[in-house]
């Protein structure tokens, strides 16, 4: 999460490119950064080559980028790639985006193999490929690294059908896991390689869950396939949890990269001709449920940009080989050289008709490093600010250090006399953001309630001291002056001033001294 100035993504008219690089910090906004990325199969190379490109022109990999990334099925193989650590610097990603296209390059043709016959397969019954050289690419990427390793917050979903739910396996970092399950502690190559199982290209297989560590022999038995089942589009349910991990103040930037739309439009005509077979054999592509994802993903799509606005960005495009030949085929296991050599081109083409957006957003995420650290710098004056409201002890010295310390962080000069400390005080408040202004308004709050709740307790004690003293002089007689009837103020031979002669009693301490003890009736 950081900060950064709103028109730096999105430039008001006329704003040119340099004034959209972030100036004063008075016009920072923090921002939480998401990236949902589609599934497709072997059409994860377009969204490989685009995040390729956001890194080329940032110089940063997307994990220092993004506060929360995630996808189904394809996408959940990119996703986990450019968040894993590498073991050897587990602060950095083990791979770019670059390395990740390439792994779609060096094992799809594995994954997807030629075979004879292949028509024939998509309409038969069972699936079509073996799921060995997909665990074994997952395997070698990935390691025994966990979800709980990941750089970002990380959400991969997947469609439980032993117990017939939907299932998230999420890690959210510096937060303990709400699942029973226990999913972050699943290892990547496992959750990948649930979200990817699509039906009918690979089998499902049961996965073992250890919901506590410490008792590894008890387990969850769950049966995944395609998260892309129901979450075909992952941008509410990422949205939802960004407002969570978000702080209150945030702005929610969401960046969705697709992997090419295709056009399932049909004619009454052409539809009626497909029949129930059609409708969901294997040579259609699943046209049936094609249909339910793509449309359901495009209504969440629009649902999301009518609430984000400018702040959702998305760069995909329609593959239509009708209109241009160069276009990859649809299909999600087309490995041959040539249609992955094609989706690369698709991919370029996506770049360059979105090529200001991309430019928009990098200036945006380029900056992440130098508006933390504003971020931070204000933090740390917002805290020294806080220690010297704490100093007064009256509410009226209180007023008037917080008046100085507004009087500097808003540039105005009160007229008052310069004090020692003053510029100490002023190096301080210019450096606060609008955030931590406000959250120094509310320190100087309770500090002011603080030191009137004192004034008044003291008060009070003072009160009751003065309402006892009183009670105190009255039962004891002390406030009352001695009775004196032969009181003459001119009779200076008398004792005491015209006062009575002290009775015996007066004298007893002088007659123990000279005659003994005193005893009554001596």
């Amino acid at each position: 999460m950081f900060i950064v100035e709103i028109t730096a993504v999105f430039p008001v008219s006329g704003a040119t490119a340099q004034s959209r690089v972030p100036s004063t910090m008075e016009n920072k906004k923090r921002i939480f950064t998401v990236l949902c990325i589609d599934g497709g199969g072997v059409r994860g190379v377009v969204p490989a080559r685009v995040l390729q490109e956001i890194e080329e022109r940032t110089g940063k990999p997307i994990a220092e980028m993004f506060d929360l990334v995630g996808g189904p099925s394809t996408g959940a193989i990119i996703a986990a790639g450019l968040t894993v650590p590498d073991p050897q610097e587990p602060a950095k990603p083990k791979y770019s985006a670059l390395e990740i296209k390439n792994f779609y390059f060096q094992h799809t043709p594995k994954i997807f193999p030629e075979m004879k016959f292949k028509g024939l397969r998509k309409i038969s019954s069972g699936v079509m490929y073996d799921p060995k050289p997909l665990e074994d690419a997952l395997q070698n990427s990935f390691g025994e690294a966990k979800m709980k390793d990941s750089l970002t917050h990380l959400m991969i979903p997947a469609t439980d059908i032993k117990n017939f739910r939907p299932v998230w396996i999420n890690n959210f970092k510096g937060q303990k896991d709400p699942s029973p399950e226990g999913w972050s502690s699943m290892t990547m190559k496992d959750a990948v390689r649930a979200s990817t199982t699509a039906p009918t290209y690979f089998p499902a297989k049961y996965y073992k869950t250890v919901p506590n560590e410490d008792m590894p022999n008890v387990t969850h038995r769950h049966a995944l396939i395609d998260g892309g089942f129901f979450a075909g589009n992952m941008m509410r349910r990422m949205l939802t949890q960004a407002k969570k991990l978000a702080p209150p103040d945030a702005e929610i930037v969401m960046v969705h990269v697709g992997t090419g739309n295709v056009d399932h439009s049909l004619s009454p005509e052409e539809f009626n001709k497909l029949g129930p077979i059609g409708l969901v054999s294997k040579s259609s592509g699943n046209l049936l449920i094609s249909l339910a994802t793509s449309i359901n993903a495009e209504d969440i799509a629009d649902d999301v940009r009518d609430e984000l606005g400018e702040r959702m960005l998305s760069f995909d495009g329609f593959i239509n080989r009708e209109a241009d030949p160069q276009d990859p085929t649809p299909t999600m296991d087309d490995s041959s050289a040539e249609n992955l050599k094609a989706l690369e081109r698709f991919a370029e083409k996506i770049i360059k008709e979105n090529s200001a957006d991309i430019d928009r957003l990098c200036t945006m995420l380029k900056h992440r490093s130098y508006a933390e650290e504003l971020h931070q710098d204000s933090k740390v004056a917002l805290q020294a600010l806080s220690e010297k409201l704490a100093e007064p002890k009256t509410v009226k010295s209180l007023a008037k250090l917080y008046k100085k310390i507004l009087s500097f962080a808003s540039g105005i000069d009160d007229g008052s006399k310069p004090e020692a400390g003053d510029a100490e005080l002023k190096a301080l408040a210019r450096r606060l953001t609008e955030t931590h202004k406000n959250d120094l308004d509310r320190i100087y709050n309770v500090i002011q309630d603080r030191l009137e709740n004192q004034s008044k307790i003291l008060n009070s004690i003072k009160e009751a001291g003065d309402d006892l003293t009183k009670f105190v002089k009255k039962i004891t007689g002390i406030d009352q002056k001695p009775e004196n009837d032969n009181q003459n103020p001119d009779d200076k031979d008398a004792p005491n001033g015209g006062d009575k002669p002290p009775t015996a009693s007066y004298d007893a301490p002088a007659r123990r001294r000279s005659g003994g003890p005193f005893w009554p009736g001596r």
